[in-house]
């Protein structure tokens, strides 16, 4: 089963079923006023949500929803259980590491931070341009993380040593970057005013430019962008030449944010203003379901919108095998690495 986290407009975190559009759950995440920007890690068992007025972000369970009980400040002081939260000065991008155990936050003075999200524990903390950020983005082998800046650019860093490898420059303040799962060393930069940019980071030369405005995210298997284009639609790139593909119709307002399935790569999910999430066929353009957030109590706008997994169900899918002391018919499953959670029954 898979499922959508969506970050609105007014604080509010919701996750429906892709499948169906059924909300599975909902929580006032952050201040009514906040925007909110989301994050999965690829064995979908979090989401991470970052509050743009609130300046704090924060970790839920994805199957029940219930915050987790990991803190700690941006500045890394721990705070009791009981605060549920990690709070910042003016956060405006989160993601997770490839290998889903570092949550990476930038904070509006630049400073970018590594986490453990285990222990909530700063791994690194790099320094970069002041400003709001409205990207961040980590290296297929987790190694580089790019983060957009509020003086029209992009710092590139390196996650281990914490240091600035790169600052890009661009021509207007960026509202995603996205590296290319195949092609490590490239990154693709969006702004509201377009076009979409394709810079060689280990060079810094800027290699494409491309139509599209607002979104650009690389699929799974790195040949294609998604973007915005005139504003209410979603359209799809050749990463390498730039020539366009489908034209998706079907927003009414600004498309804001889009994401791509990550386990095939064969559909493609964008929000925006209009409050609808789209679900659409990344091979034939067809719009598959509309869910309506902004009609339901959740409402608002979308401002962010990642897959995930129903993680528990998903992990029920593989047994470690037949436990010895209780037969053939029972098997067990392990949900966590080397930690059995649970034994069934299968007769």
């Amino acid at each position: 089963m898979r499922m959508l986290a969506l970050g609105l407009d007014n604080g509010r975190l919701v996750v429906v079923d892709e499948a169906t559009g059924e909300e599975k759950w909902a929580v006032q995440a952050h201040s009514q006023q906040s925007l909110v920007h989301v994050a999965v890690p690829p064995n979908g068992r979090f989401v991470a949500s970052m509050g743009f007025d609130d300046y704090d972000w924060k970790i839920w369970d994805a199957w029940s929803g219930k915050l987790h009980r990991v803190v700690a400040t941006h500045d890394g002081v721990d705070f009791p259980q009981t605060h549920s939260s990690f709070i910042g000065n003016g956060l405006r991008a989160v993601a997770f590491s490839p290998c889903g155990q570092r949550l990476a936050t930038r904070d509006s003075d630049g400073a970018v931070v590594l986490w453990d999200v285990r222990t909530g524990v700063e791994e690194q903390r790099m320094q970069g341009e002041d400003g709001d950020a409205w990207g961040i983005a980590f290296t297929a082998d987790g190694a580089r993380v790019a983060s957009g800046t509020g003086d029209m650019g992009v710092d590139v860093f390196d996650a281990m040593t914490g240091t600035l490898l790169r600052l890009i420059v661009e021509r207007d303040i960026l509202t995603c970057v996205s590296f290319s799962p195949t092609a490590i060393s490239m990154l693709a930069t969006a702004a509201t005013g377009g076009p979409i940019h394709v810079w060689d980071i280990d060079s810094g030369d800027m290699i494409r430019e491309i139509e599209g405005c607002s979104v650009a995210m690389y699929s799974p298997d790195g040949r294609t962008i998604a973007s915005s284009a005139g504003e209410y639609d979603v359209q799809l790139m050749d990463a390498e030449s730039g020539e366009m593909g489908f034209r998706m119709v079907g927003h009414t307002d600004a498309v804001l944010t889009a994401s791509w399935c990550p386990y095939d790569g064969t559909k493609l999910a964008s929000g925006g203003d209009d409050g609808t999430c789209k679900v659409w066929d990344s091979l034939t353009g067809e719009l598959l379901r509309s869910i309506d957030i902004g009609g339901s109590v959740s409402g608002g706008s979308i401002e962010s919108v990642v897959w995930g997994r129903d993680w528990v169900r998903d992990a029920m899918a593989f047994a470690m095998g037949h436990h010895p002391r209780l037969g053939a018919e029972s098997q067990v499953l392990e949900l966590e690495e080397g930690v059995v959670r649970m034994i069934l029954d299968r007769v």
